[in-house]
């Protein structure tokens, strides 16, 4: 019971969580660029060109040219988390930036799983179910 209602509030928590209020979000910088010209912020969005020298990153409607990651750091189509400090021409100076690729993703799931089926396993080879006090009892013979 206590898996569970910890589930939940993990899920709850994720399903509420916008970011922080501490730096503005992707719209409000779009809506007005030039009133967050040399601000700080911290941007999350996707790769949407990684060519030439020329990293653009895109989060809801606001587009924006990344001094920081090179193309070759990045991939399009690529998550990107990106912080740093925003300038003219629609420019972020990043500070530090983090980035997810899809096949990474994919290997993270994938290693979680293995390793949930695993301590599943060594947790139901000495413990098994008792429907009948609906609770876990150690296996008979250990």
């Amino acid at each position: 019971m206590l898996c569970v209602a910890l589930g939940g509030l993990v899920v709850g928590f994720g399903s509420q969580f916008n970011g922080t209020d501490a730096y503005p979000d992707a719209a409000a910088i779009d809506a007005n660029y030039d009133a967050h010209v040399g601000e700080t912020v911290h941007i999350w969005g996707e790769v949407t060109t990684a060519d030439s020298g020329t990293v653009v990153v895109t989060a809801d409607s606001l587009s924006l040219r990344v001094t920081g990651p090179t193309a070759g750091d990045v991939a399009v189509g690529d998550q990107i988390q990106v912080y740093g400090r925003l300038a003219t021409d629609r420019r972020l100076i990043a500070t530090a930036y983090d980035v997810q690729s899809p096949g990474g993703l994919r290997r993270m799931y994938l290693v979680s799983i293995v390793g949930i089926a695993l301590a599943a396993g060594a947790f139901l080879r000495r413990w098994r179910v008792d429907i009948d006090q609906l609770a876990f009892v150690p296996r008979e013979g250990e």
